[in-house]
């Protein structure tokens, strides 16, 4: 049996085991190029875990946080954000009161960093700065309209994450000794202070 095929242009007649083979060495090329991109990706992550200890909770916690980092910065520069930035004005919508102190403690952020984002927050018209009302030589973070309405774009943001990770699929008691062996890390910390 012949068939009949037209590739640039060109006619060819092939034998039907000839396109078989055809099919197959493309098939294999398909592979292989698809082997070639995964062993790409493979090795960028071991050369970044070769300086890291893939054994090591710490080591993993600390890729995990810089994608999650990545993946948030990457999603937030639409808006013109950081995400430094997004959880500060998270931070102020979930509090009553709150100055650039209170931030750089909640966010274990240096002040500096935190002045560099309120400041930009402030510019941008995300949010205002105000005197509070129980001592009037300390001024408030409150949010504008514009970072109230921000608010429900953040979380699903998160949602994204949370779903593309698989992070809803943990179980109770995953996110349980997560958020235990969390508490106990603070705790270490605050001893030192």
């Amino acid at each position: 049996m012949v068939d009949v095929f037209i590739i640039r242009h060109e006619i060819y007649f092939i034998s039907y085991n000839t396109y078989i083979l055809l099919l197959y060495k493309c098939f294999h090329l398909f592979v292989t190029l698809n082997n070639c991109f995964y062993k790409l990706l493979l090795m960028k992550f071991e050369k970044t875990m070769g300086f890291y200890d893939a054994n090591r909770l710490g080591d993993i916690l600390f890729i995990f946080h810089k994608n999650h980092n990545k993946f948030f910065n990457d999603e937030l520069l639409k808006y013109d954000l950081s995400l430094i930035q997004a959880l500060c004005l998270l931070m102020i919508y979930e509090s009553k009161e709150l100055n650039q102190k209170d931030l750089a403690e909640g966010l274990y952020i240096t002040k500096g960093a935190i002045t560099k984002a309120v400041t930009k927050l402030e510019k941008n018209g995300w949010i205002i700065r105000e005197k509070s009302k129980e001592d009037k030589r300390k001024y408030v973070l409150i949010l504008t309209e514009k970072g109230n309405d921000f608010i429900p774009k953040l979380f699903e943001i998160n949602r994204k994450w949370e779903s593309e990770m698989g992070l809803n699929e943990l179980d109770d008691e995953f996110m349980k000794t997560f958020r235990d062996l969390t508490l106990c890390s603070i705790d270490l910390n605050l001893k030192k202070e």
